[in-house]
């Protein structure tokens, strides 16, 4: 392997993070393989893991067949013309001990091992699933509309698949209504495979708006039905509860309502017509004990939901307003240290404080830029 550093889009590749991107690259590694050979090998010594010899993979828990397969698409692969790959779109690629991975994976029943991500880090607040059929009708876009527009009125993230119909006009309400929006696929992130491709703008929007795209499976893998059901197991687990808005019978809404409910998760159903099939799902969610949902406050009210409020926004500090005054275009800690005349440890903390108020976006580390929401506050505290 290389010896060389890469630059990684957030920081620096070294050995250990360059042998597990390798890995993850595998097709037949998926989450508890690759959960395997952490545990084997030690967070820190992925390339020990990439460079093993067949006995070491068996003895990591790898099935023979895999392990020999692994050896010989291996010496296919350099790594570090992987992450070039990766560079191309702006993706990141997380690991569990990495600060950004989100806290709800590591504490679900089956973690992500690797994640590909494309956007700005998740702020802390209630974040909430819509999920719903691709032939979502006027009704189920209005209720919607309705549903995701109260909650992120009330600080919540959303959470969806950005596939077509509900998932889609949930992202869409979210931004919107200035909040955050998390869209989790089932195929790769990278521009040319993103899936449904009709759904290109929306990525777009969601990435220059302080979203988040992000999945499990390496760039260039197609959006393909079979991967869906590992894509919603992520979406349920990522919320504190899950929101079905219209769904048929069996349909993969219904499956992440009953992930969701593997987590410990509040579910949602909303009651739909009795003459249309998208109401199927729904009612039968109902009948199996998930909660009735006719506006976001019946969310806002559950027990599992409870932090969810919507108290009014405070006025901004003098310091607080200088800051995203000079962030209107991307700028690093250390300047505005320079041109605020303060010390570091101040200038630090009021930008981590505006980033968990939704006001800042760190681009890259210690680089901040206003979001829309910050350049409504800034407005609105003239």
């Amino acid at each position: 392997m290389n010896q060389t550093l890469a630059t990684n889009v957030k920081g620096t590749w070294d050995e250990s993070r360059l042998g597990w991107l390798g890995c993850t690259w595998f097709d037949k590694f998926g989450p508890k393989s690759l959960v395997r050979l952490h545990k084997a090998f030690g967070e820190n010594h992925g390339e020990k893991a990439w460079q093993a010899g067949l006995d070491e993979l068996i003895g990591a828990g790898i099935g023979e067949a895999a392990a020999k397969e692994f050896l010989s698409w291996r010496q296919k692969i350099e790594p570090q013309e992987l992450t070039e790959t990766l560079a191309k779109d702006s993706i990141d690629f997380v690991l569990p001990w990495d600060m950004q991975y989100p806290a709800q994976f590591k504490n679900s029943s089956t973690p992500p091992a690797a994640l590909f991500w494309r956007g700005a880090k998740i702020t802390k607040r209630p974040w909430i699933a819509v999920v719903g059929t691709r032939k979502m009708s006027a009704y189920g876009k209005n209720a919607t509309r309705q549903i995701v527009g109260e909650l992120a009125q009330a600080g919540a993230g959303i959470v969806s698949g950005m596939a077509l119909g509900v998932d889609a006009c949930a992202h869409e309400t979210a931004l919107d209504n200035n909040a955050q929006t998390v869209a989790i696929l089932g195929g790769g992130i990278d521009n040319p495979t993103i899936y449904p491709r009709n759904n290109q703008a929306l990525a777009e929007r969601i990435l220059l708006n302080n979203g988040v795209i992000m999945s499990e499976f390496k760039p260039k893998t197609p959006g393909l039905r079979q991967n869906f059901p590992q894509r919603n197991r992520l979406i349920a687990t990522l919320a504190q509860a899950v929101v079905v808005v219209e769904a048929g019978q069996d349909s993969g809404s219904v499956l992440t309502a009953k992930l969701a409910l593997d987590e410990n998760r509040d579910v949602f159903a909303v009651p739909g017509p009795i003459t249309s099939t998208g109401s199927i799902g729904t009612h039968e969610l109902l009948r199996q004990g998930a909660q009735l949902c006719t506006s976001g406050k019946d969310v806002l009210a559950s027990s599992a939901s409870a932090t969810l409020t919507s108290a009014p926004e405070r006025p901004l500090t003098d310091e607080e307003h200088r800051i995203l005054d000079m962030c209107r275009t991307s700028i690093h800690v250390d300047e505005l240290t320079r041109l605020l005349n303060s010390s570091p440890a101040v200038i630090g903390a009021t930008c981590t404080t505006l980033e968990m108020m939704d006001a800042l976006q760190e681009l890259e580390p210690q680089t901040y830029q206003l979001t829309p929401k910050g350049r409504q506050m800034l407005l609105n505290n003239k």
